[in-house]
C-alpha cells in the first residue's frame, strides 16, 4: 500500500534529489543532478525505473562527480590515485550493469518521418532540409 506524498521523503517524492538539503548552485550538486536526470531518461524516466535501477543511477552520478573532480586535479597537474581512480571506474561500472542497459528510442516509422518533415515545413516554410 503506497503512502501519501506527504508521509513520503522529498527525496523518495523527486522534490529534490538528497536526503538532506543542498545548495543546488555547486558545480557538484549541478553536475550531480545532470548525470542523474541523464541516466533517468535514458531508461524511460524515474517512473519507468525499479528501485534498485533508481538508487544505482544515484550511485553512479556521485562516482561521476567524484572521478570528474579527480580527471580536474590530473588537469591542473594535482597528484591522483590512480588505483582511486580506477576503482572508482570499476564501481561505476557495477552501477552501470545494476541499473541495465538504456532503453533504445522507439524507432518510427517512414510515414512519422513523413509527418514531422512536414509539420517542420508548416512551421518554418523554405527551412525544412
Amino acid at each position: 500500500m503506497s503512502r501519501h506524498p506527504k508521509q513520503r521523503s522529498a527525496l523518495t517524492n523527486g522534490a529534490r534529489p538528497f536526503l538532506l538539503p543542498v545548495p543546488g548552485t555547486t558545480e557538484a550538486a549541478r553536475r550531480y543532478k545532470d548525470v542523474l536526470d541523464a541516466l533517468e531518461a535514458e531508461r524511460g524516466g524515474a517512473v519507468a525505473m525499479t528501485v534498485t535501477q533508481r538508487e544505482a543511477a544515484r550511485a553512479y552520478a556521485g562516482l561521476s562527480v567524484q572521478l570528474a573532480l579527480m580527471h580536474a586535479d590530473v588537469a591542473a597537474g594535482r597528484p591522483v590515485d590512480p588505483e582511486a581512480m580506477g576503482q572508482i571506474g570499476d564501481r561505476m561500472d557495477r552501477q552501470a550493469r545494476r541499473m541495465g542497459p538504456p532503453q533504445s528510442p522507439a524507432r518510427q516509422t517512414f510515414e512519422q518521418r513523413l509527418e514531422v518533415r512536414r509539420v517542420r515545413t508548416l512551421a518554418a516554410p523554405g527551412l525544412a532540409s
